[in-house]
């Protein structure tokens, strides 16, 4: 497999958007410049027009200009976009960015949820806060309810298990609001 081939199959992990990005920034120091025909062309495979006029370009434009700051880094796109929902029901945009694609050989969060610079304080505060409750959630994304009470006021999160002579460890545990039974999928 040539290198440019490589680059293609990196290129065709990340979003329209993102392509987009890449290919209106034309930014020849951090990309070869073949990069931006590779683009093109993964763009108009796609299906996706390069027009300036064009829908994604909007979606662009809306963050053009803006004090972006990183809130949170993640591994995958659900616990993103879980977030941003959050974030969302409190009145606080965000948006998420995949700057690097996946690979086998990296272990470092690629996906970026980020904040206008003015709302860093309040969205960390809402991020370190009490668990958004699964009844809060679209149902795609929504934990289960409680196995004792019914209720959907439930979330998951990480605790500290401690057992007898054997070191402690982090179980995740779904927990709910309403009755506060702690149960696991397990």
């Amino acid at each position: 497999m040539t290198n440019l081939d490589e680059i293609r199959q990196q290129l065709d992990l990340l979003t329209d958007k993102e392509l987009i990005a890449i290919f209106r920034e034309h930014d020849v120091e951090q990309w070869r410049p073949e990069v931006f025909d590779i683009v093109a062309a993964i763009l108009n495979g796609r299906g996706v027009s390069l027009d300036a006029d064009s829908e994604e370009e909007e979606d662009l434009s809306e963050i053009a200009g803006l004090d972006l700051v990183t809130v949170a880094d993640y591994f995958n796109y659900l616990d993103a976009e879980t977030d941003r929902l959050a974030l969302e029901a409190k009145g606080l945009k965000s948006w998420i960015f995949n700057e690097d694609p996946p690979s086998m050989d990296s272990f470092h969060p690629g996906i970026r949820l980020q904040v206008r610079a003015e709302d860093f304080t309040a969205a960390m505060t809402i991020l370190q806060s009490e668990l958004v409750p699964s009844s809060d959630l679209p149902s795609e994304i929504a934990e289960p309810p409680c196995p004792k009470c019914g209720s959907r006021e439930v979330a998951e999160g990480a605790e500290i298990m401690e057992s007898n002579g054997s070191p402690p460890r982090q179980t995740w545990l779904y927990h709910c609001a309403s009755c506060g039974h702690k149960w696991s999928e397990l």
